[in-house]
């Protein structure tokens, strides 16, 4: 009787479901800028190493924008590189957020890199292909390789354009994914035998018509995708039941993991018609523009991406969560982030994950 006790415990270990890996955390791609403009992050009053506290608070994975030759240098390889180590060196899922640009790539603008601009479209797509070969590549060769890779950033009219925008074109959806395909390919070769998962990733969150047109098109066309990204501002795409409701529909649809790839909310609200800070001033009434009203968003937001059908909802990722101290910045982000950007002390939010902050 013992035996067979012992034996049924063993087969009920085995066959027991594994939980999927929760990408809990964020893209602080900035935080090199940040540091050498000799900005401090804090924890309760004491100067942090950002990553670290994001470690400490929970933090899974963290997400690193590329650029091919940004004007100021940061989030090129090079920085990719060295930030990719510090990601390793904490244990924490690096994953790669690739642009195809020299600057910033998002449903309004994906510029070409400038020394793509002029190549044919057969040039064009071995460029993307060799590029995401040698960053991958690199990532690999010194022991951070990535987890997740994604073929471009909010993607939901294409990249590269004008070849491989998807609208006002007639032969856009097959170009587009001629040129994903191209960089996926690239992406593998590249990986070699640690086979990261490849996400493709679109904006608009919360509107199911969206997601349901372009994921549609996309894999009709042939693309492929191991994860599905969302990105989901409050303030632009809808409601959390808004949300809820596509991430229903994605997951009964295609089964496949879904993550949301960005989010954001204010801990300082700013009421336009009044020019002043004001805590009303926010995209959900119950969450307030508040250090605690933020938290309690993010907290919200984790709580439906886990009740996803299946458990297909498999992470949430902060979008700039350390840009503190930066002139440039002021005004707009700054109202977004996981720290406070006049003192750099961490808010309540970054310890969403795991339900509270420490005492």
């Amino acid at each position: 009787m013992m035996v067979s006790l012992a034996l049924a415990g063993a087969i009920a270990a085995v066959s027991a479901p594994v939980a999927p890996f929760f990408y809990a955390g964020g893209d602080p791609s900035e935080i090199p800028e940040v540091e050498a403009s000799g900005a401090v992050f804090r924890v309760k009053g004491k100067s942090a190493d950002p990553l670290k506290a994001m470690k400490e608070a929970g933090w899974t994975a963290i997400r690193l924008r590329v650029w091919n030759e940004p004007k100021d240098g940061y989030c090129d390889m090079a920085h990719t590189l060295a930030l990719a180590k510090r990601v390793h060196a904490l244990g924490m899922k690096l994953m790669i957020d690739f642009h195809y640009s020299d600057w910033w790539a998002d449903p309004g603008k994906q510029h070409k890199p400038a020394a793509w601009r002029d190549l044919p479209f057969p040039e064009l797509k071995a460029a993307v292909r060799n590029y995401s070969r040698d960053v991958i590549k690199a990532l690999v060769d010194q022991g951070t390789p990535p987890d997740v890779v994604q073929a471009g950033n909010e993607v939901v009219d294409g990249m590269l354009w004008p070849d491989g925008r998807i609208h006002g074109q007639t032969n856009g959806w097959p170009k587009f994914v001629e040129l994903t395909n191209a960089a996926i390919e690239g992406i593998r070769e590249g990986a070699g035998k640690t086979k990261p998962k490849i996400m493709a990733h679109i904006d608009r969150g919360g509107k199911i018509e969206v997601s349901k047109y372009w994921f549609e098109n996309y894999f009709a066309h042939g693309g492929e995708a191991d994860i599905l990204g969302l990105s989901y501002y409050p303030f632009w795409h809808g409601t959390l039941d808004d949300l809820k409701a596509n991430l229903e529909f994605l997951a009964k649809t295609y089964k496949k993991p879904i993550l949301v790839a960005e989010t954001a909310y204010p801990y300082v609200g700013w009421n336009e018609k009044t020019r002043q800070a004001d805590e009303n001033a926010v995209p959900i009434p119950e969450y307030k523009a508040t250090p605690e009203g933020q938290a309690a968003y993010f907290r919200k937001l984790i709580e439906v991406v886990k009740a996803t059908p299946d458990g297909l909802g498999v992470g949430v990722l902060w979008w700039a969560p350390a840009w503190i101290g930066e002139p440039g910045r002021k005004g707009g982000w700054s109202r977004n982030l996981l720290f406070d950007s006049d003192t750099g002390e961490a808010l309540p939010a970054l310890w969403a994950f795991q339900k509270r902050p420490p005492k």
